[in-house]
């Protein structure tokens, strides 16, 4: 008797199996985020989420005009572990562990209904339902379209070659106003994962009929940002590139962008790597568990690309969801000195911020109302006594506003800011007016012109120093229509 013919085959109980594949900690973003990157790898540039949020009989809908799939590949693609890591995989291919497509539904929903039509034009379907597995105690696909999903293919106007992944009995999702919420955050989180092939139109994305934007985590258009420089890595498989940036201090850009540029989870969070595999994000800030780095409000603006590619994989421990990786050991400490540098930047920006230095209104210039100092070794900080509007006060009650102005100085807490900054992150000062509604900005503003000198000429060397000057400069719009109402030049 050999060895093998004494061996003993366990396969695995399919629904315990796959109630256990739920629970890989995919969100719903996630999940469809890994749906898309089959869309990619099947070629296709259109890509639509489509929902019914009804909480009988709703459902979610991943379409694609890619090169679909017969009944044979469907059937193929269907089993848990298509393609394993170590397949040689097509540059296009953004798959890791070929479970991506079963464990992001099963993750959200119960009943898995894949239809896909190919070049032949013949319609192919499988469905997964965990209750039929359980019932049946076995591995047993369905492959008949039913009339409730024939329906939806209707409904979605179906009749190209390409694919839809279908999701019913939502019990993870949710439905009704829960689902339509975290499809707003779908939206925002597959404009960051796939940004780059948006904004090359390599892909179009639409979730309820919205198209998906973009989103640049590095804000390369803004001439405010630096960029640090591309370092190629030699990482054993392959080239790592690196390129750490820094971004304006939010009060050097519009409240708008200010928002934007902060993205699903927020500047203080936001902070750190991001690492791109083919294109695709994978991680959207974070340190990466390297020794030292953790999330400060001063190190906010400090944001590095980086990117692998998938003979990386191993090496860098790209997670079955794909949205988490660890760094090889041989290439940690560069990349913790690219950090330190991009982190000493990013305070450089924050503790210069409100220094007076040669940015006292020259044209373009930015004039701050804080100015930082040193006093006995240690940092204080002072009101800008050359700030238009600090030197239009000055000039119209003296006697009242020195003593105020060096009250105001004086009682600063900065030891319970930074303390409440270094233990809450997320409760960090916000940017100057950041919360403020138009009106009230424009109210603040006309108060200010209020007390600027009557006398013409300097009046309006004034009134055109407020365009560079703290808080003003980040609502031009706000001042544009001020300014033009005070009769001064807007241009």
């Amino acid at each position: 008797m050999t060895a093998e013919s004494s061996d003993q085959h366990a396969p695995p109980q399919a629904a315990a199996l796959i109630e256990s594949l739920r629970a890989l900690g995919y969100d719903l973003p996630d999940a469809i985020a890994d749906l898309v990157d089959n869309s990619v790898t099947h070629e296709a540039v259109t890509v639509s989420i489509e929902y019914n949020a009804d909480a009988t009989g709703g459902w979610v809908a991943i379409v694609d005009n890619g090169r679909g799939m017969t009944e044979a590949q469907l059937h193929e693609a269907m089993h848990l572990g298509t393609h394993g890591p170590w397949v040689q995989r097509h540059p296009a291919d953004l798959g890791r562990f070929g479970l991506g497509l079963k464990t992001a539904s099963f993750s959200q929903a119960r009943r898995l209904t894949v239809i896909s039509r190919s070049s032949d034009g013949q319609l192919a379907s499988r469905e997964w339902d965990i209750d039929y597995v359980r019932r049946r105690n076995g591995w047993y696909l369905r492959d008949s379209i039913d009339e409730e999903a024939m329906s939806v293919v209707r409904q979605l106007k179906f009749r190209d070659t390409g694919t839809i992944v279908l999701w019913r009995s939502l019990d993870r999702c949710g439905t009704g106003s829960v689902l339509v919420n975290q499809m707003t955050k779908v939206r925002a989180h597959l404009g960051a994962v796939f940004g780059r092939h948006l904004s090359r139109r390599a892909l179009s994305l639409h979730v309820g009929g919205q198209p998906v934007t973009a989103w640049d985590p590095f804000l390369r258009d803004n001439v405010a940002t630096q960029d640090m420089g591309t370092e190629s890595i030699h990482s054993g498989s392959g080239l790592v590139t690196v390129t750490p940036f820094v971004l304006p201090h939010p009060s050097r850009i519009l409240e708008s962008v200010s928002r934007n540029a902060a993205g699903s989870s927020g500047w203080i969070r936001g902070q750190g790597f991001y690492v791109y595999r083919r294109q695709r994000l994978i991680t959207l800030g974070g340190w990466l568990g390297l020794p030292g780095l953790r999330q400060t409000h001063l190190a906010q603006l400090a944001r590095i690309s980086v990117d692998i590619g998938t003979e990386d994989d191993h090496s860098w421990q790209v997670d079955i969801r794909k949205a988490k990786v660890i760094p090889p050991a041989h290439l940690r400490d560069r990349l913790l000195e690219i950090a330190a540098l991009a982190r000493s930047r990013s305070e450089q920006v924050f503790r210069h911020r409100g220094s007076g230095g040669d940015r006292r209104g020259g044209r373009g210039q930015l004039v701050f109302v804080w100015q930082q100092h040193e006093r006995r070794g240690r940092t204080g900080y002072r009101i800008n006594r050359e700030h238009p509007v600090v030197v239009a006060a000055l000039a119209d009650a003296p006697d009242a506003v020195r003593p105020l102005l060096r009250l105001i100085e004086e009682t600063v807490p900065v030891g319970l800011i930074a303390a409440d900054t270094s233990s809450s992150p997320e409760r960090a000062p916000q940017a100057p007016l950041e919360a403020a509604e138009r009106e009230e900005v424009a109210l603040l503003l006309r108060a200010a012109i209020a007390k600027l000198p009557t006398q013409t000429t300097a009046r309006e060397a004034f009134l055109q120093a407020l365009k560079s000057t703290e808080p003003f400069n980040r609502f031009p719009g706000v001042l544009a229509e001020v300014l033009e109402s005070e009769g001064a030049p807007t241009s």
